[in-house]
């Protein structure tokens, strides 16, 4: 496909993605026009379903129609610019966003803090809020279906699954149309989706999931599951608030009854919760102008201006930038605090953050100074004292003297 060029107007320039319900393109348009520079578009292919063209059709414009609607009324959701037939093949040309997925930032072993998590949260359910008044189920609520803008640093959720459904469906045995594949992601997706049964709950739990990863840097697969209760069990790798803790464990609950019924409920009780005081306080975030990073406050001002190589957030009162392949610490006023001496570090936790020399991982202190030294082969950031490690391809737990626990 690359080089294509579709309605004489998208010439397709790169493959983002692909799977069992299509594929994604980057595309510049106006081809038909003498414009320089291009504007770009993303353009799914959606793979033909088994349904008989009349209904598929029928089908495509109303799930289209969604989307143009959504995007036009909120600005953190892409706007839809076409959706047409070409030989036989059905597209969507959506906005596209300059940004990175929420996978950059949600990094296994790195937990976010609190204040940031609430915040997270507070953002992505006040779009889903919006999704769900307007009796839409997104369906695939993860890190990667969240994109951060790199103009304001807004989240947009993107990647609906009303459009893949499409892809699905089928004739079944009594001549009914249905979807035959559940749409989401296993440990995101809860069980009555999984079944064929989404709800606007459904998002709710996936956006919690998110949300609890993002808090112990565990991933959702590899959480353990409760075989009693079927419940996630998560919260012996989180220091968390009781409040926090309350709102998270109600958004995963197994049984979707017992859940938040959708968004607006439970961004109400965080709002209720007294949490968002937290966030008044957080963390400067970090943007992207002319391929450097620097910082921006609440009101979107530019405090720490672009110059590194790459940034991460603030955590602990300390950000790890990127000077010339090498990794170091500003605090909030851009000055140096730790300088860039490390092949890799990660955010602070409990005081002490992992660092990377020569292929093996220590903790550093606030002033920079090792007070494990590295020799782990792996390593997690502290969590109530104890951080997990791994020597000799075993994992054990060390204390912040560096001894090994268990």
């Amino acid at each position: 496909m690359i080089g294509y060029i579709l309605r004489r107007r998208y010439r397709i320039i790169e493959q983002l993605g692909s799977g069992g319900f299509g594929e994604t393109y980057l595309a510049e348009y106006p081809e038909d026009l003498p414009v320089s520079p291009k504007y770009r578009c993303v353009i799914k292919r959606l793979t033909r379903p088994q349904t008989p063209d009349l209904d598929t059709k029928e089908r495509f414009r109303k799930e289209a129609a969604i989307l143009f609607k959504l995007g036009k009324e909120h600005s953190q959701i892409p706007e839809l610019y076409d959706f047409f037939e070409e030989n036989r093949e059905l597209y969507l040309v959506q906005e596209f966003i300059e940004g990175h997925d929420l996978g950059y930032e949600i990094e296994k072993g790195k937990p976010w803090s609190e204040a940031d998590v609430i915040q997270l949260l507070q953002e992505i359910l006040e779009v889903l809020a919006f999704v769900h008044q307007n009796n839409v189920i997104h369906r695939d609520i993860k890190p990667l279906n969240l994109m951060r803008r790199y103009s304001d640093n807004k989240i947009v959720l993107i990647d609906f699954g009303i459009i893949k459904e499409i892809s699905t469906l089928e004739v079944n045995a009594q001549g009914k149309i249905s979807s035959t594949v559940p749409i989401g992601t296993h440990g995101y997706m809860p069980s009555e989706q999984f079944h064929g049964h989404p709800r606007l709950c459904s998002d709710v739990y996936a956006l919690g999931m998110t949300a609890i990863q993002a808090l112990t840097g565990v991933s959702p697969q590899e959480l353990r599951i409760d075989p009693e209760t079927l419940e996630v069990v998560w919260r012996e790798k989180a220091q968390v608030s009781n409040l926090l803790t309350d709102i998270l464990t109600k958004m995963v609950r197994y049984n979707f009854r017992q859940r938040y019924a959708d968004a607006d409920e439970a961004l109400q009780t965080l709002k209720q919760s007294g949490l968002l005081s937290l966030t008044f306080t957080t963390s400067l975030k970090r943007i992207k102008i002319n391929g450097k990073y620097g910082y921006i406050n609440q009101m979107g001002r530019v405090v720490i201006l672009p110059q590194f190589d790459d940034a991460c957030d603030f955590c602990e009162e300390l950000a790890r930038v990127k000077i010339d392949d090498k990794w170091g610490y500003i605090d909030k006023r851009g000055k140096l605090a730790i300088y860039p001496d490390f092949d890799e570090a990660w955010g602070f936790s409990e005081e002490l953050a992992i660092v990377e020399i020569n292929d093996k991982y220590g903790y550093i202190d606030k002033t920079g100074k090792l007070v494990i030294s590295p020799h782990f082969e792996d390593a997690g950031s502290f969590s109530q004292g104890l951080a997990w490690v791994r020597i000799a391809q075993h994992e054990h737990y060390i204390d912040k003297t560096g001894r090994v626990i268990y």
